[in-house]
């Protein structure tokens, strides 16, 4: 009887170890597939596996995921895709029920905003308000072209609630096609609000539109309540809007009677999270207005590299360089790259250095090429004075997924909330530290800056709200520029707001920073609010597309291979109005990688789907590779 009873109580634990395996394995598979699946709209089995594995942190196997996996698939929370590589290899995939709602619901909201509203104006008063338009800008020495005069009129004459403005960089959009559109709406009582997903880059464009100006983010969080009146919202750099934001930004248009015009380039970067809408609703049937003719270069040869990127020839882009467009110098190693990069851009004198980007694809490598730009500049004088050691803050850019997960931060991480929780003692205008982790509790312990600790549980609040920073050491010195990396609406600072050290006081740890048109802030060096801070000589690709330089500096490695491609290609060389000098390992390396690695982003609808969304996916196969 004991021995029976025994057996008994074994077979039960071993059921019961069983069920937490597998209640262990979904976990981890769900978290995984909905981390990856924020970045990609289809990613590879082999990524899910290591995604699991991951958050599975050692209580499961690789045969618990592959069965929890196989799991997800039956109940049609992840379906099979195949995951194309940056070559265009195919490899097996997922993509998540997420993802396909997504991509559906935004698809549709689309179709059924076509004649709906009615056309800002008729045809005959958008040709006349586009003549005058015309008049005014060659009273002050600019034309325009015929593209921008269709588009123009296209777009004010249209009685769809969503409409595209598909233009190449440097086709002078806002000047003319944007401006007039958004004085002639106003003029008739049409609401009209500039958005961008940057702050700057929506700051930039509200200027030029006269209008009132908000990122992306923060429209679709507060976008005010429905009122009667009817609204015009101009989305700039549309590219750049993910599949999720899209589908949401189209909803509001809906409930708060608001046309959208999407204005951006299918041609450069994509979003940084999953899906390519703006390519996707071009190719479902947007009605989109198009300019390709490029104004933006003043040196013909770098507007003959321009295009030639655009079509996606590298070969012809470089032989344009060479022609008069720029240079291109080979160096073996990335050291010697660096170094000369540097010692070009130390050469320029200070007017030139505020009008030159140098671009750096990775992060790391951009803060190597900082150090050694910063050392030349010293060595010329253009750094004087005292050394501030001082402290930035860099995101982590963690997924929400992630920022669930206790595994996911680091004692001494810096945390921001961008809402206020006051039954915790939690405002988003303070700064937390991360002082203690229990991974059992999936709870993260805080202090605030009186050392006051907050016990945060990342699964019950506050982790769809906050940005985790780590800290990084950076030295400041007068005549550094630099730029804010976080909007501080109290203060007035805005992410990507340039300015210069004037100078620094390593005995006070503070620092004098002159912006634009004059206006000087004082920053202290130990507050964290005054540390979202980094120098500004070095951009990223993703960091430099919008932005208008009179030359570029451009640093190309040919095995790259996530950084270099097509789209990343076209931005860097569409930068420059003069000239571009191209550092790079190999010159036909480089060709031969750009040419197979097109940049071009999956979408998570099949070619073949069901009946309810095959509309939608016979008309994005026109348009995309799915």
């Amino acid at each position: 009887m004991v021995a029976q009873a025994e057996a008994r109580g074994n077979a039960a634990l071993s059921v019961d170890h069983e069920f937490t395996r597998e209640l262990a394995a979904d976990r981890a598979v769900a978290q995984g597939a909905a981390m990856l699946g924020e970045r990609q709209s289809v990613f590879s089995t082999t990524a899910l596996h290591e995604a699991a594995g991951r958050f599975g942190m050692g209580r499961v196997g690789h045969d618990d995921i592959a069965a929890a996996i196989a799991r997800a698939e039956k109940s049609g929370a992840v379906e099979t895709r195949a995951c194309l590589d940056r070559r265009g290899v195919a490899f097996e995939g997922f993509t998540t029920a997420a993802n396909i709602a997504n991509e559906t619901k935004m698809l549709h909201l689309e179709e059924q905003a076509r004649q709906q509203v009615e056309p800002i104006l008729s045809p005959v008063a958008a040709a006349r308000a586009v003549a005058e338009a015309e008049r005014r800008s060659a009273q002050q020495g600019h034309g325009w072209t015929d593209e921008q005069k269709t588009a123009t009129r296209e777009i004010l004459a249209s009685r769809n609630r969503v409409i595209g403005l598909q233009g190449a960089a440097g086709t002078a959009k806002t000047s003319t096609v944007l401006a007039t559109i958004a004085r002639e709406a106003e003029a008739r009582g049409i609401q009209v609000v500039a958005l961008a997903p940057t702050a700057s880059a929506a700051q930039v464009l509200g200027e030029a539109l006269d209008a009132r100006a908000d990122t992306l983010a923060r429209h679709l969080l507060a976008p005010g309540r429905p009122t009667p009146k009817e609204r015009l919202w101009i989305v700039d750099e549309a590219s750049l809007i993910s599949t999720a934001d899209a589908a949401k930004l189209l909803g509001l248009a809906e409930s708060h009677r608001a046309r959208v015009l999407l204005v951006g380039d299918t041609a450069q970067l994509g979003s940084v999270e999953a899906g390519a809408a703006f390519a996707q609703l071009q190719g479902a049937g947007m009605e989109t207005a198009r300019l390709t003719q490029i104004l933006r270069q003043t040196n013909e040869h770098a507007k003959a590299a321009v295009e030639a990127s655009l079509m996606g020839d590298a070969k012809k882009a470089l032989a344009a360089l060479d022609a008069g467009g720029g240079r291109i110098i080979e160096c073996d190693t990335r050291e010697a790259r660096f170094a000369q990069i540097a010692k070009d851009y130390a050469s320029l004198d200070a007017k030139e250095r505020r009008k030159a980007l140098a671009i750096e694809p990775s992060r790391e490598g951009r803060d190597t090429l900082t150090k050694e730009i910063r050392r030349c500049l010293a060595e010329t004088g253009a750094l004087h004075g005292a050394a501030a050691q001082a402290t930035k803050l860099v995101p982590r850019d963690l997924t929400r997924a992630e920022a669930k997960d206790p595994h996911s931060y680091a004692i001494g991480d810096t945390i921001r909330f961008a809402k206020d929780y006051a039954d915790k003692g939690v405002s988003k205008a303070h700064a937390y530290r991360v002082v203690g982790i229990d991974t059992a509790k999936a709870a993260v312990t805080l202090a605030d800056q009186n050392g006051r600790a907050i016990d945060w549980r990342l699964r019950q609040w506050g982790a769809a709200h906050a940005q985790a920073f780590s800290a990084e050491a950076m030295e400041l010195r007068a005549g550094d520029q630099v730029q804010f990396t976080r909007n501080d609406r109290a203060l007035g600072r805005v992410n990507g707001q340039q300015g210069e050290i004037i100078s620094v006081d390593p005995a006070t740890r503070s620092a004098a920073v002159k912006l634009a048109r004059g206006k000087a802030e004082t920053l202290a060096l130990d507050n964290p609010r005054d540390q979202h801070i980094a120098h500004s000589y070095v951009a990223t690709a993703f960091a430099a597309q919008g932005r208008t330089a009179e030359r570029t500096f451009i640093h190309a490695e040919s095995a790259a291979t996530h950084l270099i491609d097509q789209k990343s290609f076209y931005v860097g060389l569409s930068r420059a109005k003069e000239t571009t000098a191209l550092y790079t390992n190999d010159r036909a390396k480089l060709v031969a990688a750009i040419q197979e690695r097109s940049g071009v982003k999956q979408a998570a609808l099949a070619p073949v789907a069901s009946a309810t969304v095959a509309k939608s996916a016979a008309m994005l196969s026109k348009g995309l590779a799915l």
